[in-house]
């Protein structure tokens, strides 16, 4: 026989658990990184944002190993997207799954009983000279200056956009900034290109801040972030975002035997 909220009521039988969709709990999760740092945020956003394309309407009890097995050769097939990239995704569902369960929302986590994807070692991704090439002539504006200073500086994007003029001391060479990562100052060459380019932007820029006046949220940099791997895409420039310029970078400092201090 069923029984009902009510009957249980006066029954004095305990409430039956109302379980959220992954849509519904991802809104929740998130606000548990609210104060992450910008790669990491950026990371769990663009997971859960295709998690809850795919599954978000199912309630987290409902979610079993078949139907993420369901969901890793849709993935695949729909978005055309490397294992490794399905690998993040369910390692995201996990950690969504492990939230859950610490909150007495779940008991069981279906993704202890998938096995990775298996996936081919190899190096990060950086620019071959001519898609330096292609860059260098294709972009232009502030986001071909941020390009510039990225791959000659190998700062990460929010220590670009917070960069400041009174950070570049033209005169010696160098460009000092303060690694969002180490809160540590560091200081790095500052190629003679590289100086010419800046002396260029700088005749229409003298503001504060190179390239950014606002104030430099996560929400500012994943904007940003999004918009360069969708110009890199454009280009031609498969599997690349504005990090990805910091391996460029060393890979370049390997060639010339410069770096940072």
């Amino acid at each position: 026989m069923f029984i009902g909220d009510r009957e249980r009521g006066k029954l004095n039988l305990p409430k039956k658990k109302v379980i959220p969709t992954l849509a519904e709990y991802s809104k929740t999760y998130l606000e548990l990184y609210k104060g992450a740092k910008e790669n990491t945020l950026g990371a769990r956003k663009r997971a859960v944002s295709v998690l809850v394309e795919y599954l978000g309407s199912y309630h987290l009890d409902k979610i079993t190993a078949f139907v993420i097995e369901k969901f890793r050769i849709e993935r695949k097939e729909k978005d055309q997207v490397k294992d490794g990239t399905i690998n993040d995704d369910v390692s995201a569902l996990n950690h969504i799954f492990g939230k859950a369960i610490k909150e007495g929302i779940l008991d069981k986590n279906p993704c202890k009983d998938i096995k990775k994807l298996k996936v081919a070692q190899s190096r990060d991704r950086v620019l071959s000279a001519e898609e330096i090439a292609l860059l260098l002539n294709k972009l232009e504006s502030k986001g071909r200056f941020m390009v510039l200073v990225g791959l000659f500086t190998g700062m990460r994007l929010g220590e670009v956009l917070r960069l400041k003029w009174a950070d570049i001391d033209f005169a010696r060479g160098l460009i000092m900034f303060v690694q969002s990562k180490t809160n540590k100052q560091v200081t790095v060459p500052l190629s003679s290109y590289l100086a010419d380019e800046l002396t260029k932007y700088k005749e229409g820029h003298t503001e504060e801040r190179l390239f950014e006046s606002k104030e430099i949220t996560n929400a500012v940099v994943i904007r940003y972030s999004e918009y360069f791997s969708g110009l890199f895409k454009e280009l031609g420039i498969d599997n690349f975002t504005f990090h990805n310029l910091r391996h460029s970078f060393a890979s370049l400092q390997g060639d010339i035997g410069t770096g940072a201090t």
